[in-house]
């Protein structure tokens, strides 16, 4: 008697449901023979878990139904960041938690670099004088003036300094580990944190939530910035200690921050950072997860998994990434 092979059940989930069902044409054009429970809200994967080998979603997952997920082999996250999975005490050890790699780097290099040349150009006084008609002209900065560090050189945060670098800027990092990337100047360990701040007219943090990064940028941290240096957060939100940034934006310890992420999304309307005027917000936009550019990840990785080959991205979940 021949034993029919099991088809493999793949839980999809996204927040946004016009995302779910992007994923979902994507995966099925490419992959013949696997069953896709696509999940837009919180009930359908009430539903569906218990039956999933596979779940593929991201960082808005609700990880309290991991517990029934008990054919659950592997999670592939749709985004860099895994923290939400890797700290569920529900999920057994076994299973294998993937994240994604060298997707997200163009893309948030775009938005580091765009608002790095917002603030030498000077945009914001550019804005104001056309909406008043004001010819005033003025002297803008250049970056390759500049020293930028990048706090991270995982694939992020490596791509971000290789185009600041060709833009003429000088970048220093901050890692556990040295990569030895040569297009940066100096690489600072945990032990040099202050020294590597002192440094930079541009930190931008692009390092994962874990045990250790959590609340990493604090008040001694910021009080070793240049008063002229500006904090871009591109990482999470935890990474950087609120009260903190709100104390040092507000007595000028720095020029200004631009963040893309918060401890709570959506940022509260009441939250004291909307009052700050050295303060630029951005919804959570630098490294979208944008299915057409995410699901060939996903795919490829299928593959590796059907043939019991090494998956890519694979986290280490004592270390938190």
């Amino acid at each position: 008697m021949v034993t029919r092979k099991k088809r493999i059940s793949i839980l999809l989930y996204s927040h946004n449901p016009d995302y779910v069902d992007r994923y979902y044409n994507v995966i099925k054009k490419a992959k013949k023979g696997i069953q896709i429970f696509a999940c837009k809200n919180k009930k359908e994967i009430e539903k569906y878990i218990r039956n999933a080998d596979i779940i593929f979603s991201g960082h808005t997952f609700p990880v309290e139904y991991l517990g029934a997920a008990k054919q659950l082999r592997w999670i592939q996250s749709m985004s860099a960041g895994v923290e939400n999975f890797v700290v569920a005490t529900s999920l057994p050890p076994d299973v294998i938690i993937t994240r994604i790699e060298g997707v997200f780097g163009p893309i948030m290099a775009e938005y580091v670099i765009g608002y790095m040349l917002a603030i030498t150009q000077n945009m914001k006084v550019v804005f104001e004088n056309q909406r008043r008609r004001a010819w005033q002209p003025f002297v803008v900065d250049s970056l390759c003036h500049k020293t930028v560090g990048i706090m991270g050189l995982g694939s992020i945060g490596a791509y971000i300094a290789y185009k600041v670098h060709l833009l003429g800027a000088e970048v220093v990092g901050f890692d556990e580990q040295i990569k030895r990337l040569p297009y940066i100047k100096s690489e600072y360990s945990s032990l040099e944190l202050k020294e590597f701040l002192s440094k930079s007219d541009f930190v931008v943090v692009t390092m994962p939530l874990t045990h250790s990064t959590r609340g990493i940028i604090g008040e001694k941290e910021l009080d070793a910035m240049k008063r002229t240096a500006y904090l871009i957060n591109i990482s999470r939100g935890a990474v950087v200690r609120e009260r903190d940034l709100i104390e040092a934006l507000k007595q000028r310890k720095i020029a200004g921050a631009i963040l893309d992420v918060f401890e709570e999304e959506p940022l509260p309307e009441s939250h004291e950072y909307w009052l700050l005027d050295n303060l630029i917000i951005t919804p959570h936009i630098a490294g979208p997860s944008i299915p057409e550019d995410i699901a060939p990840f996903f795919i490829e990785n299928l593959k590796r998994f059907e043939e019991n080959k090494p998956l890519r991205g694979i986290v280490d979940r004592t270390r938190g990434f």
